[in-house]
């Protein structure tokens, strides 16, 4: 889709129409998983700005979007570059054009739900919806979604679900490694439910290797820009590195010589979010049913029914 509008689709301008490509391979994983398997019709989702390409890409699928729309991307009358309640043919549910306001507005959505249902307001009989946010981790620079939290914390938010795409890339520059620890202790103190998913399940695996737990920790404190070179260059250059960084760690030679350049690159960069096993092992473990006339066992039983 992106690929059409800059190269393919003529252009009396010739100019560049982008469509952050980086942004949306970060998010796609988590995006399938929703959309595919843990969302109800009743949930209401707030996709991050820059991952339009992605819901646009799967509204066409589920044959809410035509094909004209998704080739005229980024153009007059066709698919939005950022969901828009107003501009966009597919049902969405929250702009999000302002980065960060569909952040906000799930939470504020879901209060408004509870007074909705609190004070028997609601006639469609239907269950709560669960409200979602797809935030990138550079959004938490707009300060309106700390005051959300906060509101959230006061009248004990529920039904609230933010999926946050930590990849470290903003326009603006790298965002800080040392934003995740942050970010974590602002969730907790707010009374979250925090799910941090760093590794894939190939890597996990290495941890009773020997020399595994040492290459789980090089891998965390491997900086941004050294991981991204490496998974630019590829399995070789994965070896080079880790061989050096990790030179007088036993085992981690006999790690390596296991491993052709493909398998190896394939292995480094098996992290969380792009992982889909870990990606439904979490959403499964985030129990999403808050309805108190429901016991655990009737839960579970009503629990695969309820996904698409």
């Amino acid at each position: 889709m992106i690929h059409n509008a800059n190269n393919i689709r003529p252009k009396a301008d010739r100019l560049k129409v982008g469509g952050h490509q980086a942004s949306c391979a970060s998010i796609v994983s988590l995006m399938t998983a929703l959309y595919f398997d843990q969302m109800r019709d009743c949930d209401k989702i707030a996709v991050k700005p820059h991952a339009s390409p992605v819901m646009h890409a799967i509204m066409r699928m589920l044959g809410h979007q035509t094909l004209e729309n998704v080739q005229n991307f980024r153009s007059f009358g066709g698919a939005q570059s950022y969901p828009s309640r107003t501009k966009d043919k597919p049902p969405v549910d929250f702009s999000t054009g302002s980065v960060g306001m569909g952040v906000a507005g799930t939470l504020f959505a879901s209060l408004t739900q509870d007074y909705v249902q609190a004070h028997s307001l609601r006639q469609d009989g239907q269950e709560n919806s669960r409200m979602i946010a797809l935030v990138g981790d550079a959004e938490f620079d707009e300060g309106n979604i700390f005051e959300a939290m906060h509101d959230g914390w006061k009248h004990k938010i529920r039904n609230l679900w933010w999926v946050i795409d930590y990849n470290r890339q903003s326009l603006d520059g790298v965002v800080s490694d040392a934003l995740q620890d942050t970010m974590k202790r602002v969730f907790d103190s707010f009374g979250w439910r925090v799910k941090e998913l760093k590794f894939g399940k190939k890597l996990l695996a290495y941890r009773e290797r020997p020399g595994g737990e040492a290459l789980l920790d090089w891998i965390e404190n491997c900086p941004n820009q050294l991981y991204s070179a490496l998974t630019y260059q590829g399995g070789d250059a994965w070896r080079s590195a880790i061989a050096e960084g990790l030179s007088d760690t036993s085992g981690i030679r006999e790690l390596l010589d296991s491993h052709d350049d493909v398998s190896l690159a394939g292995i480094m960069t098996d992290l969380g979010g792009h992982c889909m096993e870990s990606i439904l092992d979490a959403f499964n473990s985030m129990f999403w049913f808050k309805s108190s006339a429901l016991d655990a066992e009737e839960k579970l039983k009503r629990a695969p029914e309820a996904h698409r």
